[in-house]
Parts: C-alpha cells; structure tokens; sequence
C-alpha cells in the first residue's frame, strides 16, 4: 500500500497530459509541483469481474512502484489504466514492462 502522500487524489484531472500505451497498460502522467511523486492505479471491470482478480493485479503495479520509486524523478501524478494484456503476467514480468514505460516516458534518473 501507498503510503498517503503518495496516493493519488481523485480530484486530480488528466486532460492535456502525457500519455504512453503499451500491451499491458497506459501511462498518464502530469507535473504536481510537490516534491514526491503521487500514484493511481484503474483496473476495470472489463479485465476481470472478479474484485480478488483486480485486486491482485493491483497490488502487483503497487509492489513494482514502491520499489521503482526510489529511482523516478519526483513532482509528478501518474496514472496506470490496466489492460488486458497484463492478466497473465507474473510480478516480475509486470515489474520490468513498468520499468522500460517509466524509463520511455522519461521519469526514471538516469544513474
């Protein structure tokens, strides 16, 4: 789980902002002008009925941010829409497809 500064506000509104779609999900992300960097994650209805399903999959984009956060420059909201494509992946699949996005849509420091 987030913890609350990290968890993004519903409030928050995407329109105009960058977008970056592959396979397994779409990235949107926008600059918030505070210094960490906050994270949503949308799972539909559309990709399973079943909330345990959802929920697990869920919970592995929240494992694989945790850890990629500490690496990502911060001031940004971004949002995950979950695909399809990711129902069948493993954790550690779904961590390396969020890693080669984040690094494409520029938000990871270059060590």
């Amino acid at each position: 789980m987030f913890k609350k500064e990290n968890r993004l506000v519903s409030s928050v509104r995407f329109n105009n902002s960058f977008s970056l779609s592959v396979p397994q999900f779409v990235i949107k992300k926008k600059i918030n002008g505070l210094p960490v960097n906050r994270f949503g994650v949308v799972v539909s209805k559309k990709i399973d009925k079943r909330a345990v399903v959802r929920n697990r999959i869920k919970r592995m984009f929240r494992i694989a941010l945790l850890d990629l956060n500490k690496n990502m420059l911060a001031g940004h909201d971004i949002l995950f829409i979950v695909k399809i494509g990711s129902l069948n992946k493993t954790e550690g699949e779904i961590h390396v497809s969020i890693k080669n996005a984040l690094e494409k849509a520029g938000l990871i420091r270059k060590t």
